[in-house]
């Protein structure tokens, strides 16, 4: 089975915040690598799951995408 590529801002920033959480496979590998703490690691995945959804007019704030970007190994 293959994965779907992701298509959308909101489709990375999710995929960048279950990366981040306890639950993930990943998360050991990511919190090691960016030496960041359990609890901030759930703040920021609780973060850019909420950013997915975008402001009021459905913009998706740059910086978080950058982040998500970052955090999923793509171009920022």
């Amino acid at each position: 089975m293959s994965r779907q590529p992701m298509t959308t801002p909101a489709d990375e920033l999710s995929a960048a915040a279950e990366k981040l959480r306890p639950s993930s496979p990943a998360v050991a590998a990511h919190t090691e690598w960016v030496k960041i703490r359990p609890a901030a690691a759930e703040a920021l995945a609780e973060l850019l799951d909420d950013l997915a959804d975008g402001d009021d007019e459905g913009e998706i704030n740059p910086w978080a995408l950058a982040v998500a970007r970052a955090l999923n190994g793509g171009p920022r």
